[in-house]
């Protein structure tokens, strides 16, 4: 009986023993498992990050690409309001073409009208004209009475005259400043001649300073000799005096 509560004890620590090394398996296995979890979890929520970042630089690219494209549209209507208002406006080539001088008198105009077929004449001389021949002077179609102002001849005729006072304006301006540089080389031509002319007196000045220089120089040789000869006459006379003293004796 002993022997069969001892096996029986034995096979119950056993089965403990093993129940205690499953359950340790199973929580290690659990363990694990909630580790792997989190790491899923962890791993999501990092890519979530990484798509809301980068949804954001979309988000951020998207908008500069449509200001851009709101911009250039923009650009296209103010390009395309500027040719619609040039194309309202003569061109250089248009102005060039517009006459100055009248088709009947031939002279400036005065009044300038314009006809339907886009012919120009003084007022004046279209309703001559009209009074005998009711067609156009230049190209003979009906006129039927239509003279209109012509505002761009009279335009041009105001740009000319415009054009003609700047360039008097600059001639004026160029007139004055050769004037000026005109006055400016007379005084300086005039000031040439009275520094020449100082020249000359002290250059005369010089040539009778260099005359009189060798007069005195000449006077001055003479003068030297003069006292050479001078010298050598006294210093003979002293020898003839000396002599005379020795040959007579001196009672004191």
């Amino acid at each position: 009986m002993s022997d069969s509560k001892s096996r029986d004890g034995d096979m119950t620590k056993n089965s403990k023993r093993r129940i205690l090394d499953a359950d340790e398996v199973g929580g290690s296995k659990n363990e694990s498992s909630r580790l792997e979890n989190l790491e899923k979890k962890d791993k999501k929520q990092t890519s979530r990050k990484l798509d809301l970042d980068a949804d954001e630089d979309g988000g951020s690219k998207n908008e500069s690409s449509r200001l851009d494209n709101l911009k250039k549209k923009d650009e296209k209507q103010t390009s395309r309001k500027l040719d619609l208002y040039t194309d309202f406006e003569p061109t250089e080539e248009e102005n060039d073409a517009l006459p100055l001088d009248c088709s009947i008198c031939k002279n400036p105009f005065f009044d300038p009208v314009v006809t339907n077929c886009q012919h120009y004449f003084c007022e004046k001389c279209a309703l001559m004209h009209h009074t005998e021949n009711i067609n156009c002077f230049v190209c003979n179609e009906p006129t039927l009475g239509v003279f209109s102002i012509a505002v761009e001849v009279e335009e041009r005729i105001e740009e000319e005259r415009e054009k003609a006072r700047a360039m008097v304006k600059e001639v004026s301006e160029m007139l004055r400043k050769a004037s000026v540089m005109n006055d400016d080389a007379k005084g300086a031509a005039e000031r040439a001649v009275k520094m020449v002319a100082e020249i000359e007196t002290m250059v005369k000045k010089m040539a009778a300073m260099a005359i009189k220089a060798e007069e005195t120089a000449t006077m001055a040789a003479e003068m030297v000799q003069e006292a050479e000869y001078t010298m050598e006459t006294a210093k003979a006379n002293m020898a003839k005096a000396f002599a005379v003293m020795r040959t007579v004796s001196w009672d004191v």
